[in-house]
């Protein structure tokens, strides 16, 4: 099996059952030489042992590989004897539905007739050179599915990593005209192309069993002879303080996972690897500059822009509905957030009516001391309303009152303090979570972050 094409192969026989649902696991993935497919190993007795497989099977001519998951117990075989592994799960990585953009921002020509100096025969010859220059700002989205069995017919979730950037190219055209010995006359052609592929940002979307997910990213280290390690953490978006996974990964071809009690080792294994090893900055980068060099060419003019692929909120409708139950370590784990919740803080008080920040935990909206916690992040509000509404009027200040005694004076008592006001707010169309949002509230204008997973439509609510 080469790079360019890769077909089904067999994991290594090993003793260590198959990993399963609840329980934590640390492995190391590792790229085979010469090879598209992966190998999971974990310590042994003797050093690391080949655990599992993950199988690459494509092609060249598609845009990504389909990744197997695959197990073989001692002397597993097939019906017809031969040599078989057992599928634990599957990711689509092939691209069939991702989506790229951009628009022109800028664009220049010139022209210009000089003298140009022949390093070859140490003499001038002269010439007219031509230049093209072109700016665009792009956005990309790769899309992974994953599966629960090898016909990907069941599945358990999906992965939307969207990125944008800028792209900038530069082509300059000599006509030179040159003397040979003989003295005749010759018209020389040179071409020079200079591009460059920019990604500013990234922005992960992931679900699985029917539950959102929250992904952070960072790199450490890193030098001119090596690459920075990078870290990716995945979990619930209700319960953010409890990992998922966590990988620390080159970037390429050596990842390191490890799962935790509230996760399903395989379709978590599968997801991991896919961020990390397929999806990473360095091919995400890889692919945009292969998406610019395709549908941007030069003598487009400023304000062109198109749009190529399955637009985000199809392949929402079409992938994020379906029958995988969600599982009861996550139904649990998220009844003991609501009752116990790990991150509890108070929202802040507005003290000033002007560009106040106000953030909710990511997953909720916290009610004042002694309340109790919103709705999740990601499910709607019963009643959405199209502006925010106030949940709570401020009580009016409390008059001063005589004292029984007639011959004491008059002692006013403490002005009471106005108390928090519950504010719903929807989000409006073309914002999303994680973005920051401007809300009239009962002072002034109050900015306001939009929970991560919450989508236009949708309502949350804040203490103001």
């Amino acid at each position: 099996m080469g790079c360019c094409c890769s077909g089904e192969a067999n994991a290594k026989e090993c003793e260590i059952p198959p990993p399963e649902w609840g329980k934590p696991m640390k492995c190391r993935v590792v790229k085979k030489t010469f090879s598209a497919d992966y190998k999971v190993l974990v310590p042994g007795p003797e050093g690391e042992e080949e655990w599992m497989l993950v199988d690459a099977v494509g092609s060249f001519w598609d845009a990504g590989f389909n990744y197997f998951l695959k197990h073989r117990a001692p002397g597993q075989v097939d019906e017809e004897g031969k040599a078989d592994s057992t599928t634990l799960g599957s990711v689509n990585i092939k691209g069939d539905w991702d989506a790229f953009s951009f628009k022109v921002c800028g664009a220049d020509r010139d022209v210009e007739f000089g003298p140009f100096i022949d390093l070859w025969d140490g003499d001038v010859d002269w010439g007219v050179t031509s230049e093209k220059k072109l700016w665009a700002v792009w956005t990309y989205s790769k899309r992974a599915v994953l599966f629960k069995d090898k016909d990907m017919s069941e599945q358990i979730g999906w992965l939307d990593i969207t990125g944008s950037g800028t792209w900038y190219e530069e082509e300059e055209t000599r006509v030179i005209h040159d003397t040979d010995d003989d003295g005749k006359d010759r018209v020389r052609y040179e071409k020079y192309r200079t591009v460059r592929c920019r990604t500013n940002g990234f922005r992960y979307k992931f679900n699985v069993f029917n539950c959102d997910m929250v992904i952070s990213y960072h790199k450490s280290g890193g030098s001119f002879w090596s690459n920075p390690t990078l870290h990716y953490k995945a979990a619930n978006a209700w319960a953010p303080d409890v990992p998922l996974f966590t990988v620390s990964s080159d970037g390429g071809s050596e990842a390191t996972i490890a799962t935790f009690e509230n996760s399903d080792p395989v379709s978590t294994l599968l997801a991991a690897y896919a961020i990390s090893c397929k999806l990473n900055p360095s091919e995400f980068g890889s692919g945009a500059q292969s998406m610019c060099e395709r549908h941007i060419h030069l003598g487009m003019w400023p304000g062109c822009s198109n749009f190529v692929g399955m637009p985000e909120n199809e392949f929402e409708r079409n992938f994020s509905q379906y029958p995988a139950p969600v599982p009861p370590v996550f139904v649990q784990a998220q009844a003991n957030y609501v009752q116990h919740p790990i991150v509890m803080q108070p929202m802040m008080l507005v003290q000033a009516p002007v560009q106040q920040q106000v953030q909710a935990p990511a997953g909720f909206a916290v009610a004042p001391q002694g309340g109790v916690p919103m709705q999740p992040m990601g499910q709607p509000m019963a009643q959405p309303m199209a502006q925010p509404q106030m949940m709570a009027q401020p009580q009016m200040m409390a008059q001063p009152q005589m004292m029984a005694q007639p011959q004491m004076m008059a002692q006013p008592q403490m002005m009471a303090q106005p108390q928090g006001q519950m504010m719903q707010v929807q989000v409006p169309q073309g914002m999303q979570g994680g973005m920051m949002m401007q809300v009239q509230g009962p002072a002034g204008p109050v900015q306001v972050q939009i929970p991560p997973g919450l989508m236009p439509g949708q309502a949350f609510q804040i203490q103001v």
